[in-house]
């Protein structure tokens, strides 16, 4: 008989030492007698494929179910991402484990996660909330290969298509009514989204000690009251301002500094604006009194680059100013060299001058019409049966 241990791993990676025996052969072959020697050249292989596992060991295997890992890749991973990251792949991570939840991660392949998508795009989900989350899908089964608790990452199934679909954007005379009918700081937050073009966060998030005597630094953003940092490294940026948007910040500025607050807009309390909020009980509202279609604030974004590039402000100068990462030319991304601050600031001088010029106009017809009164004849007959005509 033959004696040995080997070292093997259970399902879950945990190594565990296994002792056999075997039998190698008969004591007596007819009138021969087997010696330990002979035994021991049977039981060499199995020896030497044991010693040769544990020089070269087996790869760890281990198993968990989506449900489970998930709960590790939010706690390790997802938890490093911006609040507003963590928020939508919550909801994403929420589909995945209502779809794959008890599953061991090894046995989810490509055609589960095919069927998903077409049960979602049945179901009406906007493709790209399914984009979305098999971005999410992504990254999870990235982290579970890294920890060994997968084979392979899951390659992209075949997605719906995107339709294209038309950006929404305010004219000069949307952004010139908004204005001109507003007052205080709404009148403040509307020029400052059109000359600007700063993203929605980046507006929450602006204090007041980003304002400078002519420009404006953005070091943070805010989204559902939470500070975070802006959504790239080139949102971190300088913006240079018009003198008309400048002596507007101040009176604001000396409005925030009496109420004893930090931010430049915020409510009763001294937190940020919730974006969301002013969007649904202001913005809407106010576009409907004026009659222009409803938009976002990025449709404010829109008109700012609009804007720029019709008073023919450089390509690079409007990339620097709303905070793109690239410009989408080779040659400008690659040798632009470092921002020009006088490109910058001539850019401010021109939108706030076609701004100011556009309100006034809007101002002026708005007064014209409210001081209008309509002539209304009225005859009537006199004595001598003759009309009298009168207002």
């Amino acid at each position: 008989m033959g004696n040995y241990c080997e070292y093997v791993l259970d399902s879950y990676g945990v190594e565990k030492r296994i002792r056999k025996q075997i039998v190698l052969c008969p004591v007596k072959d007819g009138e021969q007698t087997i010696g330990k020697r002979v035994a021991m050249k049977l039981l060499q292989p199995f020896v030497d494929r044991v010693n040769s596992s544990i020089a070269a060991p087996a790869r760890e295997r281990k198993s968990i179910t989506l449900e489970a890992f998930t709960v590790i890749w939010e706690r390790d991973y997802l938890s490093l991402s911006k609040p507003s990251t963590q928020n939508a792949s919550k909801s994403y991570v929420k589909k995945l484990n209502a779809a794959f939840g008890k599953q061991d991660m090894r046995r989810i392949d490509a055609g589960d996660l095919q069927r998903l998508v077409a049960q979602l795009t049945a179901e009406g989900v906007s493709p790209k909330t399914i984009r979305n989350m098999w971005g999410t899908v992504s990254l999870i089964w990235q982290a579970a290969l890294a920890q060994k608790y997968v084979d392979a990452v899951l390659p992209k199934p075949k997605m719906p298509k995107r339709p294209k679909t038309k950006a929404r954007f305010f004219t000069l005379d949307n952004v010139a009514s908004l204005i001109a009918t507003s007052q205080g700081e709404q009148r403040v937050f509307y020029w400052l989204a059109a000359e600007t073009g700063l993203r929605a966060g980046e507006l929450a998030g602006l204090k007041l000690t980003d304002i400078a005597e002519d420009c404006l630094t953005v070091n943070q953003s805010v989204w559902q009251g939470k500070e975070q940092a802006p959504k790239t490294d080139n949102a971190v940026r300088s913006v240079a301002l018009s003198s008309q948007l400048v002596q507007l910040l101040w009176e604001q500025i000396t409005r925030q500094k009496a109420k004893g607050h930090d931010f430049l807009f915020t409510s009763a309390n001294g937190t940020p604006w919730d974006m969301n909020v002013f969007r649904q009980r202001k913005l809407k509202r106010f576009l409907k009194e004026l009659e222009i279609p409803t938009a976002g604030f990025h449709a404010f974004r829109h008109f700012n680059v609009s804007v720029m590039d019709a008073l023919r402000v450089p390509l690079k100068t409007i990339q620097e100013r709303i905070g793109h990462a690239l410009t989408g030319s080779f040659t400008l991304d690659v040798y632009g060299g470092q921002p020009e601050w006088k490109r910058n600031q001539e850019a401010a001088r021109l939108l706030g001058a076609e701004i100011e010029k556009a309100a006034e106009r809007i101002a002026f017809k708005q007064t014209e019409q409210k001081n209008h009164v309509p002539f209304v004849c009225l005859t009537a007959i006199n004595e001598n049966g003759l009309g009298d005509c009168a207002s």
